[in-house]
């Protein structure tokens, strides 16, 4: 009888290309996918610990499928960057889990789940299909990566920056790049599976090569794929790199009018104490650099608040910086610290409810800036792509906006197409969202 997988995957979309690598994985092994976590005899869930509440959701994600296991009689295999984090905890605490494995093997995901089942695998599982067969089902709308007309695409994995407030490093281990005909690879799969963008993702991205010229080098030939149509670039460090990224950006029309730069802080001496480079000024001017570039570009930041040693004065220069640079989209997080960081052995100065404060604070500013640039949207068209349908509503996305983080544009028209490029022009907005009307395909 032939065994069923489903892979749960939590975290950020270089854990769902490492959930693909599971996938192709499993089937070369013979394994066939569930399209339910019930129905599987092997669920992994694929883990994330980079923040407080990424670790709880972890938690709660792996303690809800131990009690769905004792009622399915599957096996239970936790992966990823908590188990890598947790391998003993997680064994000792959690005994329904039947197998952990870390960060660094997905590609072997099914050779390491038949070594370790190999008594309850007692009629080998063994699918009768030749390579062309298996590699059109690593093609399926199935799996996650390919379930979308985005697709993400990791050229790296680990990091060498050592930022004081991140575990990652411990994770993923130092940077390694992926190599170029495995991207190339990769970027052509997800193409023949449907997609018409793809997302470049990374701890690092502008880290890749070690060289610019290597980058720039690796942009470009994805850029010239057959049928892509959009090619996003995310995680880019603010550094000289992605000043380069830049200008190529100008002269690439495929690369999507978007800069995802997290600054993380912009106040020289927290950012030395998180061990970072950079400063207010050289931001600024990064930012005023995309602007030129591509006057249509849109900005995606994040800033750490409450780190130790931050001062009010240090949260002010974020806030006059929001205020100057006015990025269209902005994460915030409290700083929590990271057992095995850097920032986890300072003395943590400031609390809870003022780290609370302090995000509100830029938030309710931010807050203003965004509506000044909602009505300055109306009236206006962007070009867009179809991600899908709710019901009636078509769920469209500007091309300054990033599958799965950013703002969508509400449709009122079923026939649209998932995958269809064309035209929206915005007419009202919500907080966040926008309502809009398709013009043109």
């Amino acid at each position: 009888m032939d065994k069923k997988f489903y892979i749960t995957t939590l975290g950020c979309p270089k854990n769902t290309v490492d959930s693909m690598s599971m996938h192709h994985s499993l089937l070369e092994e013979g394994f066939l996918p569930a399209t339910k976590p019930e129905e599987s005899d092997f669920h992994l869930i694929n883990t994330c610990t980079f923040i407080r509440s990424a670790t709880e959701e972890t938690i709660q994600t792996i303690l809800g499928a131990a009690h769905a296991k004792k009622q399915e009689g599957q096996k239970l295999v936790v992966v990823g960057c908590f188990a890598e984090r947790y391998p003993k905890d997680i064994s000792a605490e959690i005994p329904e889990v039947d197998l952990v494995f870390g960060t660094g093997k997905y590609s072997q995901a099914g050779k390491i789940i038949k070594e370790a089942f190999r008594r309850d695998l007692s009629s080998p599982a063994k699918i009768e299909f030749n390579s062309d067969i298996v590699e059109r089902m690593k093609l399926s709308p199935e799996i996650e990566n390919y379930s979308k007309p985005y697709a993400y695409v990791k050229v790296s994995d680990g990091c060498n920056r050592g930022c004081a407030f991140c575990i990652i490093p411990s994770l993923r281990g130092k940077f390694v790049d992926s190599p170029l005909d495995e991207i190339l690879k990769d970027t052509k799969r997800a193409i023949a599976a449907g997609a018409k963008e793809i997302c470049l993702v990374s701890q690092d991205t502008v880290y890749y090569g070690k060289d610019s010229d290597k980058l720039l080098d690796m942009i470009k030939a994805v850029s010239e794929v057959d049928n892509l149509e959009i090619l996003r670039l995310l995680y880019l460090y603010p550094d000289k790199k992605t000043e380069k990224i830049l200008r190529l950006m100008g002269e690439i029309p495929k690369i999507a009018p978007y800069l995802e730069s997290p600054l993380q802080h912009v106040s020289e001496r927290v950012l030395k104490n998180m061990n970072r480079s950079g400063g207010y000024s050289q931001f600024r001017d990064l930012y005023s650099l995309a602007r030129d570039v591509r006057p249509d570009l849109e900005i995606r930041t994040s800033f750490i608040l409450g780190f130790p040693g931050e001062t009010g004065e240090d949260v002010d220069e974020i806030l006059r910086f929001v205020e100057e640079t006015r990025p269209e989209k902005l994460n915030l997080f409290s700083y929590s610290p990271q057992e095995g960081t850097k920032g986890a052995d300072l003395t943590q100065t400031v609390s809870d409810k003022e780290k609370a404060k302090r995000i509100n604070l830029i938030r309710d500013a931010h807050l203003k800036i965004l509506q000044e640039i909602h009505e300055s949207r109306i009236g206006k068209t962007y070009t867009a792509i179809v991600d899908g349908l709710e019901g009636n509503t078509a769920i469209v996305r500007r091309l300054q906006d990033a599958p799965e983080i950013d703002e969508v544009v509400y449709v009122e028209d079923p026939s649209l197409k998932p995958g269809t490029i064309g035209k929206v022009k915005i007419e009202s907005f919500y907080e966040y969202d926008m309502m809009g009307t398709w013009l043109e395909t």
